[in-house]
């Protein structure tokens, strides 16, 4: 039987080219289209880089997304996530999530914004996954990529080669995460 994936995020993701990005949602349905604002935090001293993590709210039209990840290893994170009512990551009073951020080392009154991006996200939902074609705007740059997101433990990057046939490429990790990409940005 698969494994439930309840708190850990396993995920593959592909740079794609504007054209092979394209070339996908014109092949397959997304039913799903949202577009997103991420804004990711971090202390002065660098703490969740330094743990190999990241610290984002996500606003999706009214709703507001608090996320804590912290990488297992290259396909794997702890993914901790919940709604928030504020757009301010210093003013967040849940029980829940101060207890993450204790359990981190992470002080919500040290962090602050590094960099804020949007994507347009399309959305299929398989049976085992769900594939994600992001359009994402930075500060300085937009890029394009596919993100297959495990729902249960399979043989993702099998299913990720099947998926990708349709337009004749083949996955491989070839691509720094959002967050390392939206900072890189922000330094042209």
């Amino acid at each position: 039987m698969a494994e439930d994936l309840k708190n850990k995020e396993r995920e593959l993701k592909i740079m794609l080219t504007q054209d092979q990005f394209e070339s996908l949602l014109n092949s397959y349905d997304f039913p799903i289209t949202i577009r997103q604002t991420n804004t990711y935090y971090d202390t002065v001293d660098h703490r969740v880089k330094k743990m190999n993590g990241a610290l984002r709210l996500r606003k999706i039209e009214d709703r507001t997304i608090f996320t804590l990840k912290k990488r297992i290893d290259p396909i794997t994170l702890i993914e901790l996530e919940k709604d928030v009512d504020t757009d301010d990551l210093r003013s967040i009073e849940d029980p829940e999530i101060l207890d993450w951020l204790k359990q981190y080392g992470i002080s919500k009154e040290h962090v602050a914004p590094i960099v804020q991006f949007s994507t347009i996200r399309h959305i299929l939902n398989t049976k085992d996954a769900q594939i994600c074609l992001d359009e994402n705007k930075f500060e300085h740059s937009m890029d394009y990529e596919l993100e297959y997101e495990y729902k249960v433990d399979h043989d993702g990057v099998h299913d990720l080669n099947v998926f990708l046939n349709k337009i004749g490429i083949q996955y491989t990790k070839n691509g720094p995460s959002k967050l390392q990409r939206a900072m890189i940005d922000q330094q042209h």
